[in-house]
């Protein structure tokens, strides 16, 4: 297993976790979990470190949260993306294909 570099994931935690929300509905601990899950364990964020990202795409209206109450479990709270997030993520999307062509092209 391969750490990521803390920088790298600072720059990649926003469309990631866009990206995350474009698939479904989730609260932090389990996009925490997913993430660590598809890198094999190469992006591991704490639990905390999240919600301050999470905030920071509600206050941009990217996302939008809402609570959810089930039977028997505590309240969560669950972000879903808003059209201004699935725009943010294409744009996120488009730099990080340009920066893979770089590399690509450098490697040739």
């Amino acid at each position: 297993m391969k750490i990521i570099r803390k920088e790298l994931i600072g720059a990649s935690a926003i469309p990631i976790i866009l990206c995350v929300l474009q698939n479904g509905d989730s609260y932090g601990y389990e996009i925490v979990k997913l993430v660590k899950k598809l890198t094999n364990g190469g992006i591991e964020w704490k639990e905390a470190s999240i919600y301050p990202v999470l905030q920071k795409l509600e206050k941009s209206g990217f996302i939008k949260s809402y609570w959810k109450i089930r039977k028997d479990e505590r309240p969560r709270k669950y972000y879903t993306i808003e059209a201004g997030g699935k725009k943010q993520l294409e744009k996120s999307m488009g730099e990080w294909n340009m920066v893979r062509l770089v590399f690509k092209e450098l490697q040739k």
